[in-house]
Protein backbone atom coordinates (compact mmCIF):
# COMPACT_ATOMS: atom_id res chain seq x y z
CA UNK A 1 0.00 0.00 0.00
CA UNK A 2 1.50 3.44 -1.47
CA UNK A 3 1.74 5.57 1.72
CA UNK A 4 -0.78 8.88 1.35
CA UNK A 5 1.90 11.10 0.86
CA UNK A 6 3.01 9.43 -1.88
CA UNK A 7 -0.80 9.45 -3.27
CA UNK A 8 -0.91 12.89 -2.30
CA UNK A 9 2.23 13.85 -4.30
CA UNK A 10 1.25 11.36 -7.53
CA UNK A 11 -2.75 13.51 -7.26
CA UNK A 12 -1.02 16.84 -7.44
CA UNK A 13 1.49 16.15 -9.81
CA UNK A 14 -0.89 14.76 -12.35
CA UNK A 15 -3.43 17.62 -11.69
CA UNK A 16 -1.12 20.29 -11.96
CA UNK A 17 0.61 18.87 -15.00
CA UNK A 18 -2.37 18.32 -16.85
CA UNK A 19 -4.45 21.73 -15.74
CA UNK A 20 -1.32 23.18 -16.80
CA UNK A 21 -0.83 22.16 -20.16
CA UNK A 22 -4.26 22.24 -20.70
CA UNK A 23 -4.80 26.04 -19.92
CA UNK A 24 -1.54 26.25 -21.67
CA UNK A 25 -3.03 24.66 -24.92
CA UNK A 26 -6.41 26.84 -24.61
CA UNK A 27 -4.36 30.12 -24.07
CA UNK A 28 -1.87 28.86 -27.73
CA UNK A 29 -4.92 28.03 -29.61
CA UNK A 30 -7.41 31.25 -28.92
CA UNK A 31 -4.59 33.56 -29.41
CA UNK A 32 -4.10 32.01 -32.70
CA UNK A 33 -7.48 31.90 -33.23
CA UNK A 34 -8.67 35.30 -32.04
CA UNK A 35 -5.93 37.26 -32.44
CA UNK A 36 -5.84 38.87 -28.91
CA UNK A 37 -5.35 37.80 -24.95
CA UNK A 38 -9.41 38.18 -24.43
CA UNK A 39 -10.01 35.25 -27.01
CA UNK A 40 -7.45 32.91 -24.98
CA UNK A 41 -9.00 34.25 -21.97
CA UNK A 42 -12.59 32.85 -23.14
CA UNK A 43 -10.60 29.76 -24.68
CA UNK A 44 -9.32 29.45 -21.55
CA UNK A 45 -12.38 29.80 -19.50
CA UNK A 46 -14.65 27.40 -22.05
CA UNK A 47 -11.97 24.70 -21.99
CA UNK A 48 -11.99 24.47 -18.26
CA UNK A 49 -16.28 24.73 -18.07
CA UNK A 50 -15.95 21.75 -20.14
CA UNK A 51 -13.73 20.01 -18.18
CA UNK A 52 -15.31 20.34 -15.03
CA UNK A 53 -19.29 19.40 -16.57
CA UNK A 54 -17.09 15.95 -17.47
CA UNK A 55 -15.41 15.65 -13.79
CA UNK A 56 -18.77 16.59 -12.24
CA UNK A 57 -20.32 13.73 -14.27
CA UNK A 58 -17.39 11.70 -12.99
CA UNK A 59 -17.27 12.08 -9.63
CA UNK A 60 -20.91 11.54 -9.28
CA UNK A 61 -22.09 8.00 -7.23
CA UNK A 62 -23.49 5.15 -9.48
CA UNK A 63 -26.53 4.86 -9.49
CA UNK A 64 -27.89 1.86 -7.52
CA UNK A 65 -30.47 0.62 -10.37
CA UNK A 66 -27.08 0.47 -12.62
CA UNK A 67 -24.12 -1.73 -12.37
CA UNK A 68 -21.73 0.88 -13.96
CA UNK A 69 -21.57 4.76 -14.47
CA UNK A 70 -22.87 6.53 -17.62
CA UNK A 71 -19.73 9.03 -17.50
CA UNK A 72 -16.19 7.79 -16.28
CA UNK A 73 -12.75 8.64 -17.80
CA UNK A 74 -11.47 5.37 -15.52
CA UNK A 75 -9.41 2.30 -17.35
CA UNK A 76 -7.86 -0.34 -15.94
CA UNK A 77 -4.61 0.78 -17.72
CA UNK A 78 -1.94 4.11 -17.20
CA UNK A 79 -1.51 5.57 -20.19
CA UNK A 80 2.01 6.75 -21.20
CA UNK A 81 1.46 10.02 -20.47
CA UNK A 82 1.01 9.02 -16.51
CA UNK A 83 3.66 6.58 -16.56
CA UNK A 84 6.40 10.09 -17.88
CA UNK A 85 4.92 11.65 -14.77
CA UNK A 86 5.96 8.58 -12.64
CA UNK A 87 9.71 10.02 -13.54
CA UNK A 88 8.96 13.43 -12.00
CA UNK A 89 10.64 14.33 -8.56
CA UNK A 90 8.91 13.36 -5.96
CA UNK A 91 7.75 10.32 -7.69
CA UNK A 92 11.06 9.25 -9.14
CA UNK A 93 12.22 5.95 -7.88
CA UNK A 94 8.88 5.35 -5.61
CA UNK A 95 6.19 4.23 -8.12
CA UNK A 96 2.45 4.25 -6.97
CA UNK A 97 0.72 1.37 -8.15
CA UNK A 98 -2.28 2.11 -10.85
CA UNK A 99 -4.79 0.63 -8.49
CA UNK A 100 -4.16 2.28 -5.50
CA UNK A 101 -4.00 6.14 -7.10
CA UNK A 102 -6.60 8.38 -7.28
CA UNK A 103 -9.31 8.04 -9.80
CA UNK A 104 -8.63 9.91 -12.88
CA UNK A 105 -12.37 11.53 -12.61
CA UNK A 106 -11.81 13.45 -9.41
CA UNK A 107 -7.94 14.45 -10.67
CA UNK A 108 -9.89 15.76 -14.19
CA UNK A 109 -12.29 17.79 -11.77
CA UNK A 110 -9.65 18.98 -10.06
CA UNK A 111 -7.77 19.96 -13.60
CA UNK A 112 -10.89 21.48 -14.57
CA UNK A 113 -10.06 24.33 -11.43
CA UNK A 114 -6.81 24.72 -12.17
CA UNK A 115 -7.59 25.56 -15.67
CA UNK A 116 -10.66 27.71 -14.12
CA UNK A 117 -7.92 29.39 -11.94
CA UNK A 118 -5.87 30.35 -14.46
CA UNK A 119 -8.62 32.09 -16.33
CA UNK A 120 -9.58 34.20 -12.91
CA UNK A 121 -5.70 35.41 -12.94
CA UNK A 122 -6.19 36.16 -16.55
CA UNK A 123 -9.05 38.39 -16.06
CA UNK A 124 -8.44 40.05 -12.64
CA UNK A 125 -4.51 39.37 -11.98
CA UNK A 126 -3.85 40.64 -15.58
CA UNK A 127 -6.78 42.74 -16.38
CA UNK A 128 -7.41 40.58 -19.63
CA UNK A 129 -11.06 41.69 -20.32
CA UNK A 130 -13.25 42.36 -23.20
Amino acid sequence: MASKRLLLAEFAVWVLAVGGLVAGGAVLVGYLVGGTLVAAKYAVFLVGVALFGIGSLGIQPTPSYKDEKRVTLESKRQTGFEARLQEIPPLRGERVPFDQRVSRDKKVFAASLVVLGVSLVMEFGFGIRP
